[in-house]
């Protein structure tokens, strides 16, 4: 515990003025230099005295407790137990000391304690920023024995803490409307057996069921029909390609293109693991990271600990680039989800990278549209400046229709959506493609 500060306290500031006051008395009434001095002397000795006192470390004990895995931009409570071993009762006011990442509700709480007694404050503390994030130490701001001063004291608290993305918000009912296995244009669905269809598990018949599907050899020992159930195949690989360039760092509802990107990317994880397939992902950029096989839904905290604290950098996207990384690492065939935010640029310079990948891998593209275009277009058109916007941003969209409908021709599965919408499109995006049987 570490002394930081002295400074007097309001009740010294009320005393002088009182001292002020009788010296004035004293001197009206002509009084004698006698008394002028013991009123005098006596505030000072008491003052002095009380100032010694506080100068010395009290006998407090703090501990702090807290969940060291944030959600961001939620409200987590803090608790800190304090507990006084001196023989006197202490006044004292307590605060945290924080990251700049985190921001504290209450500023500081005031508890007084008796002799031997333990107190228990709690504070309410909320991230505004994905990654790591401190507490780094406990201050109390203590009363001295007669009121007269206030010593500030420093107690180190290093609480490392882990702010994530909040998935409630993202698996709100308003962020999963459209997640029903909506079909994608260019893929088929189709139930069949053998080849990308696994034998399930054995049931009784029901009405519906295939005669093919019966397993004569369970029904004549059971006395009864038994259909085999089938399951879509597992072990098949998604692979995430999350561009991390400063166009992703674009302002939409709550958050960057790159943080819904990043919030529906997790939970699509999630959902693979849990379908018994493997996840990989690479995000591309200036800063390269790659997170390789994964499988098994209790290793979903292995994605989130690899991308948490990821932000775009400040450089262009380089598809081709990213595209000869990620095939240096895997040419089995798999599902690649390419999360982006096209502009009039960027279709020059990933068509060559989506032929090079198509070579080994099924291809998904899921743009983010830039809410800029659309905000120009819904404004009323007012004068001539107005007019040559809405003209310009006409153009870009018309553009972008056209070399959507270009990636489509060329196999490409291209999905355009808005930042809320991206949960419901990635997953539907995943599901077509397991249950199509395409890969």
């Amino acid at each position: 515990m570490i002394r930081i500060k002295l400074r007097p306290a309001k009740r010294l500031v009320l005393l002088l003025c009182a001292v002020v006051l009788m010296v004035l008395v004293c001197a009206i009434a002509e009084l004698g230099s006698v008394i002028m001095t013991a009123l005098l002397l006596v505030p000072v000795v008491i003052t002095w005295i009380d100032l010694m006192a506080s100068k010395s470390q009290p006998l407090l004990s703090t501990e702090l407790s807290t969940s060291q895995n944030m959600a961001l931009y939620r409200w987590q409570p803090v608790q800190l137990t304090i507990n006084n071993t001196a023989k006197q009762p202490l006044l004292l006011d307590a605060s945290l000391h924080l990251s700049q990442a985190i921001e504290l509700a209450e500023p500081q709480q005031t508890v007084f304690l008796t002799a031997m007694q333990q107190a228990q404050l709690s504070f309410n503390i909320r991230a505004h920023k994905r990654g790591d994030a401190d507490i780094t130490a406990i201050e109390l701001r203590v009363g001295s024995s007669f009121g007269l001063w206030q010593s500030s004291w420093l107690v180190k608290q290093e609480t490392r803490l882990k702010v994530y993305p909040d998935f409630s918000r993202v698996t709100s009912k308003q962020h999963l409307n459209g997640v029903t296995n909506k079909p994608i244009n260019g893929l088929k669905l189709t139930k069949k057996r053998g080849e990308g269809i696994e034998f399930h598990q054995l049931r009784e018949y029901r009405q519906g069921d295939s005669v093919r599907q019966i397993d004569w050899q369970a029904t004549s020992k059971r006395r009864k029909l038994i259909s085999r159930e089938y399951q879509e195949e597992q072990n098949q690989h998604v692979i995430v390609m999350l561009d991390a360039s400063k166009k992703m760092a674009i302002e939409a509802n709550e958050g960057t293109h790159f943080d819904h990107a990043l919030n529906a990317l997790l939970l699509l994880a999630h959902t693979v693991l849990k379908q018994g397939d493997w996840f990989s992902m690479q995000s591309f950029n200036q800063a390269l990271r790659w997170l390789p096989d994964v499988k098994g839904a209790q290793n979903v905290s292995r994605v989130m600990n690899h991308f948490y604290d990821l932000y775009p950098d400040n450089s262009s996207s380089d598809y081709l680039v990213a595209v000869n990384q990620l095939i240096a690492k895997r040419t089995k065939r798999s599902l690649v989800l390419l999360v982006t935010t096209l502009d009039e640029q960027s279709i020059d310079e990933l068509l060559p990278a989506i032929k090079m990948l198509q070579k080994h891998h099924l291809v998904a593209l899921i743009n983010i549209n830039n809410r800029a275009v659309a905000e120009v277009l819904d404004e009323p058109i007012e004068k001539y400046e107005d007019a040559t916007s809405y003209c310009a941003a006409l153009a870009l969209l018309n553009a972008h229709k056209a070399n959507m409908a270009k990636l489509k021709k060329q196999g490409v599965i291209a999905i355009d959506c808005k930042p809320t919408q991206l949960l419901p499109h990635v997953l539907n995006t995943y599901l077509n493609v397991k249950h199509s049987g395409a890969l």
